[in-house]
């Protein structure tokens, strides 16, 4: 049996053993929820948080463009704010002007073929790096066919109401011929006046033209080639001329010969604009023309047409310019083909055929035929035919008229650049009814 003492101690240590086991569970489960805790909060600021707030290293005005991009993105195809594809890179050349441009070679083809509307497509830069100013459209022909009645407004509508005439064929040429005025005009003022030459001269070849058609073409040609062939400035890819630059030993006339121009040596000096041919300086850079040129002369309307081209290919002759001619009394000035001889003559002396007795020297002011003739003879079947000239004239007022002894007549100024454009033994003259 225990002691009281002992009996007593025994209890409380029993309580006291009791209330400190009823407590250890608490203890224990603490650090679990700490832990739970914890890992809530890291869940809760590394998934929800930067869900709901832009992040710290994403720069403000990058995040807007993103934004906008994404709404961009979101519009529909045929809204009126639909996205435009923009390239950072720049075209390989500079398009001429602004807009859309079509290619001239193709549309002088299309043209050519009577096609409705010329091909569009990215166009080729034909000016490169000339000084040829882009004409503009105050001085256009085709704005004073417009004016004179013989244009249409609209030329996009001309062959479309084609179609619905009544079949005449002077309206469809007029139709076709207001179309290449207008396709010239653009090239013009892209500064392609080789291709318009060529486009306009083809359609000057074809048949059936009006002579008001006729002459609108001719016109705007002889517009164009003031500055092609008669300026100083060489276009580029022009078959007609070339860039020559001065040499030790050269002169003029040399350089017409070596280079094998087939034009007479005055021709470069005109071009060039030199006053004095003596003067010339050593790496001078010039302008050359090269031949063979051409005469058709119509005796019906008493115009000389100037041509270039091969002599054994006419189809192809590219217009030139017209001068107006006087020519034989009582239908004496014969037709046929002929080419310029080697009697081509500056300040000729003259020997009236029909009185052998009426002479006339080398600067005698009375000279009948002026100062420059260039004789001509008759090829294949029309070979007998020779004496006959292309000569200037004292008598300005016989120009338009018939009243020389065959031979065809120019005033002073234009027979002097008729000389220095044909060739002998090259140039071809064909003289029509």
């Amino acid at each position: 049996m225990s002691l009281p003492s002992q009996s007593s101690r025994s209890a409380r240590s029993s309580a006291v053993h009791y209330r400190r086991s009823q407590g250890s569970p608490l203890k224990r489960l603490l650090p679990a929820i700490l832990v739970v805790t914890a890992l809530a909060l890291i869940l809760w600021f590394a998934l929800i948080r930067p869900s709901s707030e832009e992040s710290p290293l994403t720069d403000p005005v990058q995040g807007n463009q993103q934004a906008s991009a994404q709404e961009t993105l979101n519009q529909p195809l045929n809204s009126s704010n639909a996205p435009v594809e923009i390239s950072n890179s720049s075209p390989s050349r500079a398009l001429p002007g602004s807009g859309e441009t079509p290619d001239t070679q193709r549309e002088v083809e299309s043209s050519i073929a009577g096609s409705e509307s010329a091909s569009r497509e990215e166009i080729r830069d034909t000016r490169s790096n000339t000084s040829i100013p882009p004409r503009g459209n105050s001085n256009s022909l085709l704005e004073t066919a417009r004016n004179s009645g013989t244009a249409q407004a609209d030329p996009s509508s001309t062959l479309s109401n084609t179609g619905n005439s009544s079949g005449s064929r002077s309206g469809s040429s007029a139709d076709r011929v207001q179309l290449q005025l207008s396709t010239a005009e653009r090239m013009v003022n892209q500064n392609d006046r080789v291709a318009a030459r060529r486009l306009l001269s083809r359609t000057l070849n074809t048949p059936n033209l009006s002579e008001r058609d006729a002459q609108l073409l001719r016109n705007e040609l002889t517009e164009i080639n003031n500055v092609l062939v008669f300026g100083p400035v060489v276009a580029p890819n022009d078959p007609m001329c070339e860039e020559y630059t001065i040499q030790s030993g050269d002169s003029l006339s040399r350089i017409a010969r070596r280079r094998e121009l087939t034009t007479h040596w005055k021709l470069i000096q005109r071009v060039n604009r030199i006053s004095n041919p003596s003067r010339i300086r050593l790496g001078q850079t010039l302008k050359l023309v090269r031949g063979p040129f051409h005469a058709i002369v119509h005796k019906h309307d008493h115009r000389m047409d100037i041509y270039h081209g091969a002599p054994n290919n006419p189809n192809d002759w590219v217009y030139i310019r017209s001068f107006n001619v006087g020519l034989g009394e009582d239908n004496g000035t014969p037709v046929g083909v002929f080419t310029i001889s080697t009697n081509k003559l500056e300040n000729p002396g003259w020997v009236n055929p029909r009185d052998p007795s009426e002479r006339y020297s080398p600067d005698d002011p009375r000279n009948p035929i002026g100062e420059y003739w260039l004789g001509f003879d008759g090829v294949g079947e029309y070979a007998s035919l020779t004496g006959y000239g292309i000569h200037g004239t004292i008598d300005p007022e016989s120009i338009g008229d018939n009243r020389s002894m065959g031979c065809v007549r120019l005033a002073d100024e234009d027979i002097a650049l008729v000389y220095e454009l044909l060739g002998e033994r090259v140039s071809v003259v064909e003289i029509r009814p």
